[in-house]
């Protein structure tokens, strides 16, 4: 089975997820989101998205995950693709 994880400024991811599951409320638990709170380091991010991607792989069985982040460049971006070289 396949995950979404959603990386965006605060409050982008959360509502971005919100707007999914009011179409597909039965995808909860493949569908995560972070929120890239201001004046949060990267590495603290980095820490909150691998544990969502663990939460994603342990509640839902998830073997691969879409990562979507909102600003190329940007911290959420940034963070995703070290979850790559991670």
């Amino acid at each position: 089975m396949n995950g979404i994880l959603i990386i965006g400024h605060a409050p982008l991811a959360t509502a971005l997820r919100q707007c999914a599951l009011h179409v597909f409320p039965e995808c909860a638990a493949e569908l995560g989101a972070l929120d890239v709170l201001p004046n949060v380091p990267p590495e603290e991010t980095l820490a909150d998205a691998r544990e969502v991607l663990r939460q994603l792989e342990q509640q839902a069985g998830i073997k691969s995950v879409l990562v979507l982040a909102d600003v190329f460049g940007a911290t959420p971006c940034n963070v995703a693709q070290k979850l790559v070289d991670g």
